[in-house]
């Protein structure tokens, strides 16, 4: 009788569990198919350490103001600056291997880049804390041909208080900032209307 009833507690604690684990597994899918089309940014600059120029002091930077210069690295360790493109509109797209909706993205700004390959206008694909393999690996995978560059020690994404990726800044020819956009991905449609605006076609 005692192990008959010692079957049936463990048989009742059991389908407990189980039902458990389901709403638990349920909910978990629920929230993931509700999330933003965004991904994280785990090396998010914290809130005491955002700013690291007096031009960046008010917060984050807004449409209209000056867009603030930093130094990023080429594939072949070659220091590149942002104030070197004044003069042409520059698409500054924020971005890592590992975002599912960066490289969802990917093929849309390639697809643009080569419309645009012989006028005034710079994208610049600004990379999140990985190596310059890995981008490398990542540039022929998806077969990129746009500038990819390496952000060292997080300068620009502190700069720009970059919290999410992708994120993606349109930069005007005079260097100031035209739109900041969150999340993805973006569109060609989306990415040519902003371009040609910046270059007068619209």
């Amino acid at each position: 009788m005692h192990n008959r009833t010692f079957l049936i507690l463990i048989l009742v604690l059991s389908c407990a569990l189980l039902v458990a684990g389901g709403v638990f597994i349920g909910a978990a899918l629920y929230l993931q198919g509700r999330a933003p089309a965004i991904a994280a940014f785990p090396t998010a600059p914290s809130a005491g350490n955002l700013l690291l120029t007096p031009e960046a002091s008010g917060g984050m930077p807004q449409v209209g103001d000056p867009a603030p210069d930093f130094t990023v690295a080429t594939l072949d360790e070659k220091p590149l600056k942002l104030s070197d493109f004044r003069g042409k509109p520059v698409m500054l797209n924020f971005w890592a291997s590992w975002c599912g909706p960066c490289t969802a993205e990917m093929k849309n700004i390639e697809a643009v880049y080569q419309k645009h390959i012989n006028e005034d206008v710079v994208i610049l694909g600004v990379n999140q804390g990985e190596g310059a393999e890995t981008i490398k690996g990542y540039s022929e995978l998806w077969k990129l041909n746009f500038r990819l560059v390496r952000d060292q020690g997080d300068m620009a994404s502190r700069l720009y208080q970059v919290r999410a990726l992708p994120t993606t800044v349109f930069v005007d020819a005079d260097g100031n900032i035209h739109e900041i956009h969150v999340g993805g991905p973006i569109t060609v449609e989306f990415i040519e209307k902003r371009i040609n605006k910046l270059l007068g076609q619209e």
